[in-house]
């Protein structure tokens, strides 16, 4: 398979380790950096930019895959690894939250058992990641929400908006308001992409 996209000399040396040969398009554009976002949890998203002097790129960006665990579910890190290897990203942003403890007031808080799973899921994100030897930048969500300019008390339907704004390419998949996890990866990748220098 080849890459529709440039990649850097990281993915040069992936490619000579697999015994794969370059795309064309990649010895081209060389210079390119793929910076991937992640909004992390169950029903998280992830996305993958292409950055360089021809601009900034939506290469691909997916609700996260899960696999059923018992009567739950698990991010499956099978998936999960083979969308890495389509996108091969230079860096990962990663979104670095906790899970809300239970006050027994706030019903938005986790119990044990949904906080457990919670983590399991994030594990399996940051395990996978470095499993391909990429690159972890972990970023709180008051970071990159601030960095970005998101007015105090924004709700997810903001983030869908702001990513549809600041990534048109990224109509096709945040046509419905539930995928606001997928767009808040996009912005994740986007924030990424401004720390390296590259916005």
């Amino acid at each position: 398979n080849s890459y529709p996209h440039g990649r850097t000399h990281r993915h040069q040396r992936w490619h000579q380790a697999s015994g794969r040969r370059p795309a064309p398009a990649l010895q081209r554009y060389a210079l390119v950096l793929i910076v991937a976002g992640f909004d992390v949890g169950i029903n998280g998203g992830a996305a993958a930019l292409s950055v360089g002097e021809m601009g900034t790129t939506l290469l691909d960006c997916i609700a996260l895959p899960t696999i059923a665990d018992g009567s739950n579910r698990q991010i499956d890190v099978c998936r999960l690894g083979l969308w890495l290897e389509q996108v091969c990203p230079d860096v990962a942003y990663v979104e670095n939250v906790t899970p809300m403890p239970s006050t027994g007031v706030d019903r938005r808080s986790m119990g044990a058992t949904s906080a457990f799973r919670f983590g399991m899921a994030c594990g399996a994100i940051r395990a996978s990641l470095v499993s391909y030897s990429i690159p972890v930048v972990l970023v709180t969500p008051q970071s990159w929400k601030r960095s970005l300019g998101f007015p105090r008390g924004s709700d997810k339907e903001a983030s869908r908006q702001m990513a549809l704004e600041r990534v048109p390419d990224s109509a096709r998949f945040l046509k419905l308001k539930k995928s606001h996890n997928v767009a808040e990866s996009i912005l994740i990748a986007l924030y990424g992409a401004s720390q390296k220098g590259s916005l």
